[in-house]
């Protein structure tokens, strides 16, 4: 019952947070073809510039990011999902921000990775940027939901990246 109520309770939260594009379907609330195209733009621009493979949009991990962003929504949470997939979070002020703002934001990373010596400056996170360049990585999908003013942006990535002692490409 418990777990059959959560699902009701996610559902719905999902469909209320899902664009407007999407009314009347009968499909799990997604962004629209414009807004997927965005994301997609913007984390192969990072993998051309290194000269790797752009990834394709997955509505299986679209589905798990939304369902993880709405979880954190829910009581304005900032962390990462135990999902098998990779994943990079940010939150911003409500509708401030494009999807290219927030890709940007964690490939601005790169400014702070070293690939020759592969780890990032003192203090620093590369992770996000790590992740968006992971070559073997090879779909994306995102999700965002709102909680007190804040727009919360969930990737998640397939394969994962970031393994301890590999470089991205």
């Amino acid at each position: 019952m418990k777990n059959t109520f959560l699902y009701f309770i996610v559902t719905f939260l999902l469909f209320r947070c899902s664009s407007d594009d999407n009314e009347g379907s009968d499909t799990f609330p997604t962004f629209s073809e414009t807004t997927i195209q965005e994301i997609l733009e913007a984390h192969n621009a990072y993998r051309s510039d290194v000269n790797i493979s752009d990834i394709s949009w997955s509505e299986e991990l679209a589905t798990s990011a939304q369902a993880w962003a709405t979880e954190l929504a829910v009581d304005c949470e900032f962390k990462h999902s135990n999902s098998d997939f990779g994943e990079n979070i940010w939150a911003g002020t409500e509708g401030a921000f494009s999807p290219t703002d927030v890709v940007t934001s964690w490939g601005s990373e790169i400014d702070d990775y070293d690939y020759d010596s592969n780890i990032c400056a003192t203090d620093k996170d590369c992770g996000h940027y790590t992740q968006i360049v992971w070559e073997k990585t090879s779909k994306v999908g995102c999700g965002v939901a709102t909680c007190d003013g804040l727009d919360i942006w969930v990737c998640q990535y397939d394969p994962p990246g970031n393994f301890i002692g590999e470089k991205p490409y």
